[in-house]
Protein backbone atom coordinates (compact mmCIF):
# COMPACT_ATOMS: atom_id res chain seq x y z
CA UNK A 1 0.00 0.00 0.00
CA UNK A 2 0.82 3.34 -1.21
CA UNK A 3 -0.75 6.60 0.14
CA UNK A 4 0.32 10.03 -1.09
CA UNK A 5 -0.78 13.43 -0.14
CA UNK A 6 0.55 16.30 -2.53
CA UNK A 7 -0.33 19.70 -1.33
CA UNK A 8 -3.63 19.13 0.36
CA UNK A 9 -5.66 22.38 2.11
CA UNK A 10 -8.66 22.48 3.50
CA UNK A 11 -10.88 26.31 3.87
CA UNK A 12 -13.69 26.62 6.15
CA UNK A 13 -15.28 29.75 4.29
CA UNK A 14 -12.11 32.39 5.50
CA UNK A 15 -10.35 30.08 8.13
CA UNK A 16 -7.48 28.43 6.36
CA UNK A 17 -7.56 25.08 8.74
CA UNK A 18 -4.88 22.62 6.48
CA UNK A 19 -2.62 25.23 4.48
CA UNK A 20 -0.53 22.26 2.57
CA UNK A 21 0.03 18.87 3.62
CA UNK A 22 2.57 16.58 1.98
CA UNK A 23 3.50 13.00 3.29
CA UNK A 24 3.64 9.63 1.86
CA UNK A 25 2.83 6.52 4.10
CA UNK A 26 3.23 2.78 3.58
CA UNK A 27 2.24 -0.08 5.13
CA UNK A 28 2.74 -0.08 8.93
CA UNK A 29 1.86 2.50 11.58
CA UNK A 30 1.82 6.41 11.98
CA UNK A 31 1.34 8.07 14.81
CA UNK A 32 -0.49 11.66 14.09
CA UNK A 33 0.84 14.29 16.94
CA UNK A 34 -0.22 17.58 17.56
CA UNK A 35 -1.72 20.08 19.97
CA UNK A 36 -5.96 20.89 20.03
CA UNK A 37 -6.83 22.71 16.65
CA UNK A 38 -3.62 21.60 14.33
CA UNK A 39 -5.63 20.06 11.97
CA UNK A 40 -5.69 16.60 12.26
CA UNK A 41 -9.44 15.59 12.57
CA UNK A 42 -9.50 17.73 9.64
CA UNK A 43 -6.90 15.65 7.92
CA UNK A 44 -8.61 12.50 8.79
CA UNK A 45 -11.93 13.05 8.19
CA UNK A 46 -10.17 13.61 3.99
CA UNK A 47 -8.36 10.79 3.92
CA UNK A 48 -11.58 8.67 5.59
CA UNK A 49 -13.35 10.92 2.25
CA UNK A 50 -16.05 12.37 4.32
CA UNK A 51 -14.79 15.68 3.37
CA UNK A 52 -13.20 16.81 0.51
CA UNK A 53 -10.21 19.02 0.20
CA UNK A 54 -9.82 22.71 -0.86
CA UNK A 55 -7.24 21.75 -2.99
CA UNK A 56 -4.71 18.81 -3.55
CA UNK A 57 -4.74 15.24 -4.37
CA UNK A 58 -4.63 11.86 -2.72
CA UNK A 59 -3.01 9.05 -4.44
CA UNK A 60 -3.19 5.45 -3.96
CA UNK A 61 -0.54 3.15 -5.14
CA UNK A 62 -0.43 6.26 -7.99
CA UNK A 63 -3.46 6.66 -8.84
CA UNK A 64 -5.90 9.74 -8.13
CA UNK A 65 -8.56 8.31 -5.75
CA UNK A 66 -11.14 10.34 -7.43
CA UNK A 67 -10.51 8.12 -10.35
CA UNK A 68 -11.11 4.90 -7.98
CA UNK A 69 -14.59 5.45 -7.44
CA UNK A 70 -16.21 3.15 -4.49
CA UNK A 71 -12.97 1.50 -5.10
CA UNK A 72 -10.91 4.27 -2.23
CA UNK A 73 -13.53 4.18 0.39
CA UNK A 74 -13.91 -0.01 0.07
CA UNK A 75 -10.06 0.33 0.95
CA UNK A 76 -10.58 2.16 4.20
CA UNK A 77 -11.63 1.34 7.54
CA UNK A 78 -12.57 4.39 9.97
CA UNK A 79 -12.79 4.86 13.42
CA UNK A 80 -13.85 8.36 14.55
CA UNK A 81 -13.76 10.14 17.60
CA UNK A 82 -17.35 9.58 18.68
CA UNK A 83 -19.67 7.06 18.20
CA UNK A 84 -22.87 6.58 18.49
CA UNK A 85 -25.55 3.70 18.36
CA UNK A 86 -29.34 3.05 17.69
CA UNK A 87 -30.43 1.87 20.90
CA UNK A 88 -31.93 -1.24 20.39
CA UNK A 89 -28.85 -2.33 18.51
CA UNK A 90 -26.67 -5.17 19.82
CA UNK A 91 -23.18 -5.23 19.33
CA UNK A 92 -23.94 -8.34 16.56
CA UNK A 93 -26.64 -6.43 15.14
CA UNK A 94 -24.56 -2.74 14.53
CA UNK A 95 -21.76 -4.96 12.69
CA UNK A 96 -23.93 -6.32 10.62
CA UNK A 97 -25.40 -3.19 9.79
CA UNK A 98 -21.84 -1.90 9.43
CA UNK A 99 -20.91 -4.80 6.73
CA UNK A 100 -24.66 -4.31 4.92
CA UNK A 101 -23.07 -0.46 4.67
CA UNK A 102 -19.59 -1.97 3.43
CA UNK A 103 -21.50 -4.14 0.81
CA UNK A 104 -20.49 -7.40 2.43
CA UNK A 105 -22.00 -10.70 1.97
CA UNK A 106 -24.32 -11.59 4.75
CA UNK A 107 -22.12 -14.99 5.00
CA UNK A 108 -18.87 -13.60 5.13
CA UNK A 109 -20.39 -11.00 7.06
CA UNK A 110 -21.20 -13.14 9.95
CA UNK A 111 -17.93 -15.30 9.65
CA UNK A 112 -15.43 -12.38 10.06
CA UNK A 113 -18.05 -10.59 13.03
CA UNK A 114 -17.34 -14.04 15.07
CA UNK A 115 -13.70 -13.87 14.17
CA UNK A 116 -13.27 -9.94 15.12
CA UNK A 117 -15.40 -10.04 17.98
CA UNK A 118 -12.65 -13.12 19.30
CA UNK A 119 -9.85 -10.81 18.44
CA UNK A 120 -11.22 -7.49 20.28
CA UNK A 121 -13.15 -9.59 23.60
CA UNK A 122 -16.32 -9.10 22.73
CA UNK A 123 -17.31 -12.33 22.08
CA UNK A 124 -19.31 -12.86 25.32
CA UNK A 125 -21.56 -9.58 25.01
CA UNK A 126 -21.99 -9.40 21.07
CA UNK A 127 -25.65 -9.60 22.29
CA UNK A 128 -26.20 -6.95 24.70
CA UNK A 129 -27.00 -3.34 23.65
CA UNK A 130 -24.57 -1.74 22.47
CA UNK A 131 -25.54 1.55 24.18
CA UNK A 132 -24.88 -0.20 27.50
CA UNK A 133 -20.96 -1.29 26.81
CA UNK A 134 -18.34 0.76 28.82
CA UNK A 135 -16.29 2.62 26.94
CA UNK A 136 -13.96 0.60 26.59
CA UNK A 137 -15.95 -1.92 25.17
CA UNK A 138 -17.46 1.13 23.13
CA UNK A 139 -13.83 1.63 21.31
CA UNK A 140 -13.06 -2.27 20.61
CA UNK A 141 -16.61 -2.42 18.66
CA UNK A 142 -15.81 0.21 16.97
CA UNK A 143 -12.20 -0.78 16.10
CA UNK A 144 -13.89 -4.52 15.02
CA UNK A 145 -16.44 -2.38 12.98
CA UNK A 146 -13.62 -0.45 10.95
CA UNK A 147 -11.74 -3.94 10.83
CA UNK A 148 -14.58 -5.32 8.90
CA UNK A 149 -13.92 -6.43 4.69
CA UNK A 150 -10.63 -6.19 5.58
CA UNK A 151 -9.39 -2.37 4.68
CA UNK A 152 -5.88 -2.18 2.91
CA UNK A 153 -6.31 1.58 5.35
CA UNK A 154 -6.98 1.71 8.85
CA UNK A 155 -7.81 4.87 9.75
CA UNK A 156 -7.97 6.04 14.14
CA UNK A 157 -9.02 9.33 15.38
CA UNK A 158 -8.32 9.21 19.18
CA UNK A 159 -8.88 5.89 19.53
CA UNK A 160 -8.34 5.86 23.62
CA UNK A 161 -9.57 8.80 24.54
CA UNK A 162 -11.25 8.17 27.82
CA UNK A 163 -10.31 4.97 28.79
CA UNK A 164 -8.87 3.53 31.77
CA UNK A 165 -4.85 2.26 31.21
CA UNK A 166 -5.43 -1.04 31.30
CA UNK A 167 -8.02 -0.54 27.81
CA UNK A 168 -6.17 1.37 25.96
CA UNK A 169 -2.76 -1.18 26.52
CA UNK A 170 -5.29 -3.25 25.46
CA UNK A 171 -6.07 -1.34 22.54
CA UNK A 172 -2.88 -0.82 21.59
CA UNK A 173 -2.05 -4.71 21.60
CA UNK A 174 -5.46 -4.90 19.41
CA UNK A 175 -3.86 -2.13 16.33
CA UNK A 176 -0.19 -3.51 16.66
CA UNK A 177 -1.60 -7.23 15.70
CA UNK A 178 -3.07 -6.13 13.01
CA UNK A 179 -0.82 -3.56 11.41
CA UNK A 180 1.40 -5.60 9.49
CA UNK A 181 -0.40 -6.12 6.28
CA UNK A 182 -2.36 -2.49 6.46
CA UNK A 183 -1.44 1.16 6.51
CA UNK A 184 -2.54 2.40 9.76
CA UNK A 185 -2.49 6.29 10.80
CA UNK A 186 -3.33 6.74 14.41
CA UNK A 187 -4.37 10.45 15.58
CA UNK A 188 -3.92 11.33 19.02
CA UNK A 189 -2.99 13.65 21.69
CA UNK A 190 -1.54 10.66 24.55
CA UNK A 191 1.74 10.79 23.28
CA UNK A 192 2.16 7.05 24.74
CA UNK A 193 0.05 5.57 22.35
CA UNK A 194 1.69 6.63 19.39
CA UNK A 195 5.58 6.02 21.16
CA UNK A 196 4.04 2.44 21.50
CA UNK A 197 3.36 1.22 18.62
CA UNK A 198 4.00 4.01 15.54
CA UNK A 199 7.24 3.17 13.29
CA UNK A 200 6.70 6.80 11.94
CA UNK A 201 5.51 10.03 14.07
CA UNK A 202 4.33 13.03 12.49
CA UNK A 203 4.33 16.32 14.10
CA UNK A 204 1.53 18.51 13.16
CA UNK A 205 0.86 22.34 13.83
CA UNK A 206 -1.26 25.13 13.11
CA UNK A 207 -2.39 23.11 9.39
CA UNK A 208 1.14 21.91 8.44
CA UNK A 209 3.24 18.87 9.08
CA UNK A 210 6.09 20.34 9.90
CA UNK A 211 8.50 16.76 11.53
CA UNK A 212 8.46 13.10 10.20
CA UNK A 213 10.50 10.43 11.45
CA UNK A 214 10.90 7.91 14.19
CA UNK A 215 10.38 8.27 17.80
CA UNK A 216 14.29 7.93 17.96
CA UNK A 217 14.48 10.92 15.89
CA UNK A 218 12.52 13.28 17.89
CA UNK A 219 14.08 11.98 21.07
CA UNK A 220 17.77 12.21 19.77
CA UNK A 221 17.29 15.51 18.70
CA UNK A 222 15.89 17.29 22.35
CA UNK A 223 19.57 16.98 23.65
CA UNK A 224 20.42 17.12 27.46
CA UNK A 225 16.92 19.27 28.24
CA UNK A 226 15.41 16.80 30.46
CA UNK A 227 15.97 17.29 34.04
CA UNK A 228 14.40 15.99 37.43
CA UNK A 229 15.06 17.60 40.73
CA UNK A 230 12.83 18.04 44.10
CA UNK A 231 10.57 20.57 45.27
CA UNK A 232 8.33 21.77 48.52
CA UNK A 233 4.88 21.11 47.59
CA UNK A 234 4.25 25.18 48.43
CA UNK A 235 6.64 26.01 45.87
CA UNK A 236 5.17 23.83 42.95
CA UNK A 237 2.12 26.32 41.16
CA UNK A 238 4.58 29.34 41.18
CA UNK A 239 7.58 27.21 39.73
CA UNK A 240 4.96 25.64 37.05
CA UNK A 241 4.06 28.82 35.60
CA UNK A 242 7.66 29.57 34.59
CA UNK A 243 8.43 26.00 33.69
CA UNK A 244 7.35 23.60 30.81
CA UNK A 245 6.98 20.50 33.19
CA UNK A 246 6.92 16.95 32.07
CA UNK A 247 5.46 14.63 35.37
CA UNK A 248 5.36 14.98 38.87
CA UNK A 249 5.66 12.04 41.44
CA UNK A 250 5.35 12.46 45.36
CA UNK A 251 8.23 11.67 47.81
CA UNK A 252 7.12 12.39 51.39
CA UNK A 253 6.27 16.20 51.50
CA UNK A 254 8.65 17.26 48.11
CA UNK A 255 7.09 16.75 44.77
CA UNK A 256 9.93 15.15 42.22
CA UNK A 257 9.46 17.27 39.00
CA UNK A 258 10.31 16.81 35.51
CA UNK A 259 11.27 19.34 33.58
CA UNK A 260 11.83 20.18 30.05
CA UNK A 261 15.05 23.15 29.75
CA UNK A 262 17.78 23.71 27.59
CA UNK A 263 19.62 24.85 30.42
CA UNK A 264 19.79 23.68 34.71
CA UNK A 265 16.33 25.10 36.20
CA UNK A 266 17.68 24.29 39.40
CA UNK A 267 21.10 23.67 41.31
CA UNK A 268 20.08 20.11 42.59
CA UNK A 269 18.65 19.41 39.18
CA UNK A 270 20.29 15.64 37.83
CA UNK A 271 19.92 14.95 33.83
CA UNK A 272 16.75 12.73 32.98
CA UNK A 273 17.03 9.98 30.04
CA UNK A 274 14.29 11.64 27.47
CA UNK A 275 11.18 10.07 26.02
CA UNK A 276 9.26 10.74 23.22
CA UNK A 277 6.49 12.75 25.84
CA UNK A 278 9.46 15.18 26.67
CA UNK A 279 10.51 15.73 22.81
CA UNK A 280 6.54 16.68 22.34
CA UNK A 281 6.24 18.98 24.66
CA UNK A 282 10.15 20.23 23.66
CA UNK A 283 8.51 20.76 20.57
CA UNK A 284 5.23 22.50 21.06
CA UNK A 285 5.52 24.29 24.11
CA UNK A 286 9.19 25.05 25.22
CA UNK A 287 10.34 26.17 21.76
CA UNK A 288 7.28 28.26 21.73
CA UNK A 289 7.87 29.89 25.03
CA UNK A 290 11.23 30.64 24.24
CA UNK A 291 10.19 32.22 21.26
CA UNK A 292 7.76 34.58 23.36
CA UNK A 293 9.43 38.19 23.24
CA UNK A 294 10.31 39.82 27.03
CA UNK A 295 8.21 42.50 28.18
CA UNK A 296 10.10 45.40 28.02
CA UNK A 297 12.18 44.23 25.08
Amino acid sequence: MHLQLENIKKSFKDKSVLKGINITMENGVYGLLGPNGAGKTTMIRILADILQPTSGRILINGQDKNGCGDGYRAKIGYLPQDMSFYPDFSGRDYLMFVAALKGMNELKAKRQIETLAQNVGLSDDLHRLASTYSGGMQRRLGIAQALLDDPEILILDEPTSGLDPYERIKFRNIISAYSSDRLVLLSTHIVSDVDSVAKQVMMMEYGVIKRVGPSEEFISQIGECVWTFRLPVSRLVEFQNSAVISSVMPHGDMMEVRVIDEKKPNSDAVLAKPGLEDAYLYIFHYLPRMARPRIGA
